[in-house]
């Protein structure tokens, strides 16, 4: 008899063990996850701060003013728009071109080329 109490001691001992076990086992789980949240929330403060800045931006006047010029080709009254031609357009496109061949050249000829004006 007092071999099977002290045996139900010990059963009782195990349990309470693997309690506290699971239970530290849980506490470090929460403890990793909320800095994870933690983690993530500032993440999303930083995002919300920067779309917030975006947002003012966005409302400003400048923002509308630049919109309305780019993108929908208005003048403020007695502005006069110049509209360029293609052909320009083209000319520019080829100089840029023409930068690439330079990058095989040797040094001297480029600041020459600098200085001329090529």
């Amino acid at each position: 008899m007092r071999k099977a109490g002290i045996y139900l001691i010990i059963v009782f001992q195990v349990g309470l063990m693997v309690s506290l076990i699971k239970g530290l086992q849980l506490s470090i789980q929460s403890r990793s996850r909320a800095s994870d949240l933690a983690l993530a929330r500032d993440a999303l403060l930083a995002e919300k701060q920067e779309l917030d800045k975006r947002l003012e931006y966005v409302q400003s006047p400048e923002y509308l003013e630049k919109v309305a010029r780019d993108e929908l080709h208005l003048t403020k009254p007695g502005e006069t728009v110049v509209i360029l031609p293609d052909q320009l357009r083209l000319v520019a496109e080829t100089k840029v071109d023409e930068g690439v061949d330079r990058a095989s050249q040797p040094n001297y000829l480029k600041w020459w080329g600098v200085l001329v004006g090529e």
